[in-house]
């Protein structure tokens, strides 16, 4: 749903990096203008479905079962806690060897 969401955006791009305004005539840029303002408009409103969407998907629709349901083993838990701590030690001695310089001085005449 998110990519047709994407998809549905980048075909209404408006490219203001083309616009000219010191060629242009009074009418051109104010055609210009008011063309760029209705179609954020048109955007705006097409965009408002997004914010009546849920903050959080729903993942059951049957929360009691899942909270009466038995827990988690603890021995579980405590494998993914050491895993987890295997994870954050092997990130935390990771260092970048630097063995040259990243820029580099080119001699321009």
């Amino acid at each position: 749903a998110a990519g047709a969401g994407v998809s549905c955006l980048c075909s209404n791009i408006i490219d203001v990096s083309a616009a000219d305004s010191q060629g242009m005539e009074q009418h051109e840029y104010m055609d210009r203008a008011r063309q760029y303002s209705t179609r954020l408009a048109m955007l705006s409103t097409n965009l408002t479905h997004w914010k009546k969407l849920p903050l959080l998907p729903s993942l059951t629709n049957q929360p009691h079962q899942v909270l009466a349901s038995d827990p988690v083993p603890f021995a579980d838990l405590q494998q993914v806690s050491r895993i987890a701590a295997y994870a954050f030690s092997a990130l935390s001695q990771i260092r970048v060897d630097a063995k040259e310089e990243l820029v580099v001085q080119f001699g321009i005449p």
